[in-house]
């Protein structure tokens, strides 16, 4: 297993850095996408109504233009790929670009002539503080980016079975640019309108991006629908339980949402920005391990490779956790300076910054456990057993209610954020035992041993950032600058402490990131 794990981390690391370096650019330009929003308008009934407005065509693009065409469009089109079977492929393409276009802009024309009817009942739940008309007419701007997001995610599924991952990957980062720019050029003409203009034209330009690269291909676009096509077929067959695993987490969302938006105005943008916040660790580090790991664990499956694939397990839980422990304690004991620095400008004010660094702490609690859901979903995607995970996640929206309902009542909507760290817990337990019943013992002992010594390592470093931070605090609140100073000092010295302390206790998952430190260097900038 050692020798296979470092034969296939030399295949993929150069590409999952090149990836990993444009989902941290993504992640960092979202951030400042969030930043001009939040500088701009504040959180007010105006930025829920852009969020509320954004969430509809967001929600089509996750489950569809992303995780459908990673998990069922991909494998099929690279089968054809591998054969060389050109008039087949060409055919499946065709097929499934039509019947995105087609259906994206049917669902898009339907919400557009709804969007006032939608308006009403979100204004009804959130007892008429939400702003209808500006809701309405930044969805029906940004309604048509179902299409584009749509099409640019097939673009992208075809792009990396081509095995090219840079121009998709960084087309997301083109999206954030445009909107800021849009912001910067017209909010003093528009205002929030501004921000939905911006989000349609960067979903224009996420597909445009990738279309020059699409001619490796060698396939020509027309439309067509074979609704008998073998892969059509099969591709919608696997859409059904795919859709549900993910339109279950997306209801959670939901309920989380919908819950912030009766608690009064700006919650959901709170809400929002405080995830995007406690998301950056975990959208990066954890995305990072889990494209290492992935093609492994499937090829352990398909081999039945038990033991291969229980050590491969056992490596991607302790690397989770050892870059999503510090990450937990860092973001809850500085939350409140991060969140200042990144948002209090304009019209965010001070006690906007106290609403979302006390969401951020009860979303930092759940990081380790998204994290660890990641890698289990995907060993179960490994075994192609898609119906589990599904199954555990529809059970967690009736937790995830309960539990919304119960902590609102104490904790306001940092109640919110608590839930979906605590549901996360759940669904991570449930899931680990399930797989122990699965394939045996999980080396749990190992992992006990490592997660021990990363703990005791966090909490060492919790308590010196935090007596460093109290003895910078009076310098660091005096200006912006000696705050961005104080806290770069504060997360170095935090991260540098960490590591040393790791390193001293002997921790093999300090190798993983030597390995992908060295390749960065010597690969990572020439792919």
């Amino acid at each position: 297993m050692q020798k296979d794990g470092f034969v296939s981390r030399n295949k993929i690391f150069g590409a999952t850095l090149v990836v990993t370096l444009a989902i941290m650019l993504s992640k960092v330009s979202g951030l400042v996408r969030d930043q001009v929003m939040a500088g701009y308008f504040g959180i007010t009934l105006e930025t829920d109504a852009f969020t509320w407005a954004y969430f509809i065509p967001n929600l089509f693009k996750v489950l569809f233009a992303e995780s459908l065409i990673v998990a069922a469009f991909i494998p099929i089109y690279s089968a054809y790929l591998k054969k060389n079977q050109r008039e087949q492929m060409r055919a499946f393409v065709n097929s499934v670009g039509s019947i995105m276009a087609l259906v994206f802009s049917f669902l898009a024309v339907v919400i557009f002539v709804l969007s006032p009817q939608i308006g009403q009942l979100l204004a009804h739940i959130a007892n008429q503080q939400l702003d209808v008309a500006n809701f309405v007419l930044m969805s029906r701007i940004m309604i048509f980016s179902m299409v584009t997001l749509s099409l640019s995610g097939l673009a992208t599924g075809i792009l990396n079975a081509h095995n090219l991952f840079t121009l998709p990957a960084f087309a997301p980062l083109v999206m954030n640019i445009a909107t800021v720019g849009f912001v910067v050029l017209l909010s003093r003409q528009l205002g929030i309108v501004s921000m939905a203009i911006g989000a349609m034209a960067g979903s224009v330009m996420h597909l445009l991006v990738q279309v020059p690269q699409l001619r490796v291909s060698g396939l020509r676009y027309r439309l067509g629908i074979d609704f008998k096509h073998k892969a059509v077929r099969e591709m919608f067959a696997l859409m059904v339980p795919i859709l549900l695993s993910l339109g279950a987490v997306q209801l959670n969302n939901s309920v989380d949402y919908f819950f912030a938006l009766n608690l009064g105005p700006g919650n959901t943008t709170a809400l929002t920005l405080s995830w995007r916040v406690a998301n950056l660790p975990l959208g990066v580090f954890t995305v990072a391990v889990v494209t290492v790991l992935y093609p492994l664990f499937s090829r352990q499956a398909a081999s039945d490779d038990i033991q291969g694939l229980k050590k491969s397990f056992s490596l991607g839980v302790r690397e989770i956790g050892y870059m999503m422990l510090p990450a937990t304690v860092g973001l809850a004991i500085l939350s409140y300076p991060i969140i200042k620095v990144l948002f209090e400008h304009r019209m965010f004010l001070p006690e906007d910054t106290r609403k979302v660094a006390f969401i951020l702490i009860f979303h930092s609690l759940g990081l380790i456990f998204f994290g660890l859901l990641m890698i289990l979903n995907r060993i179960f995607y490994s075994f192609k057993n898609v119906v589990t995970p599904l199954k555990v996640a529809a059970v967690s929206i009736g937790v995830n209610f309960l539990l919304n309902w119960l902590l609102v009542q104490v904790l306001d909507v940092g109640g919110l954020a608590l839930s979906t760290a605590l549901v996360a817990l759940c669904n991570t337990v449930i899931l680990l035992i399930i797989l122990r019943k699965k394939v045996g013992h999980l080396g749990g002992r190992r992992i006990i041993f490592s997660y021990a010594k990363m703990m005791l390592a966090a909490a060492i470093m919790g308590l010196c950032v935090f007596g460093l931070w109290r003895l910078v605090d009076d310098f660091a609140y005096r200006g912006l600058t000696q705050l961005i100073l104080s806290l770069g000092a504060a997360i170095g010295a935090g991260g540098a402490i960490y590591v040393l302390l790791t390193y001293l206790f002997r921790m093999e998952e300090v190798r993983f990131v030597k390995d992908l430190a060295k390749k960065f260097k010597n690969k990572g900038f020439r792919r």
